[in-house]
């Protein structure tokens, strides 16, 4: 059965993605149909290697359609039935920040010599176009109503700068089964949202004062934004 923070009634698709809603995205999942949600969810970069290159990187998990449940259309939308890795879910945003375009993650800039000599330069790659610039127009609307008065997140919104961003809230897995009250809660955002700068991801295991992402962590990566900002000389888009 599939539960509300509270009782919304009719939401719009930005709606969804403002109050996090299990239902809506579920009903959003169930138009998609069991295909073309599992080939998005795959196009995003879930269910497999990034390439980093660091050993020992975990793929997550995404389930061929051939092994899905009747439910698995309706749970995997709001984030049951599938695992992923923190780079995988920030990988998915800036795919968001990047007009629909997934990035290959890239650890090291460049590398010098001890002269300070540039001696290799490395560019940002494309790995594919996962949705249009129209539709990632769309859903980074959606995204910075998130950290509005009536978003899931408002303890996330930046006094100078537009934060699209969303909020996570999964319930840990114990043996096999999802655990009562034992939860993972997140929030990744970007900014400035229409010409961004920075992504962060804020991810706390089991946290104590509460358990929803935007409570627990929004707040947090308001803190870290607005110092990585001010550090990096980051151009504010509100109130220049």
């Amino acid at each position: 059965v599939l539960h509300e923070h509270e009782a919304y009634g009719m939401l719009t698709p930005e709606d969804i993605v403002t109050k996090s809603s299990n239902i809506g995205a579920a009903k959003i999942g169930i138009r998609l149909g069991p295909d073309r949600l599992h080939d998005y969810a795959w196009d995003f970069g879930f269910g497999q290697r990034t390439g980093i290159p660091l050993p020992g990187e975990a793929r997550g998990m995404l389930y061929p359609v051939k092994d899905w449940t009747k439910v698995s259309i309706a749970q995997i939308p709001m984030g049951h039935g599938i695992a992923v890795t923190r780079l995988q879910m920030i990988m998915a945003m800036c795919a968001l920040a990047n007009n629909g375009w997934l990035m290959r993650p890239m650890l090291v800039s460049r590398l010098e010599d001890r002269a300070g000599n540039v001696v290799q330069q490395y560019a940002p790659q494309r790995v594919r176009q996962v949705i249009s610039e129209t539709a990632d127009k769309q859903v980074v609307e959606a995204l910075k109503t998130v950290v509005s008065p009536v978003g899931t997140a408002p303890g996330a919104a930046m006094k100078d700068y537009t934060v699209a961003g969303k909020t996570g809230t999964a319930q840990k897995v114990e043996n096999g089964t999802y655990a009562e009250h034992k939860f993972i809660s997140s929030f990744i955002g970007f900014y400035p949202a229409d010409d961004p700068q920075l992504c962060i991801s804020v991810v706390m295991d089991e946290p104590k004062e509460g358990y929803y992402g935007g409570q627990v962590c929004g707040p947090i990566f308001k803190e870290i934004a607005e110092r990585c900002a001010s550090y990096l000389n980051v151009p504010p888009d509100k109130n220049p």
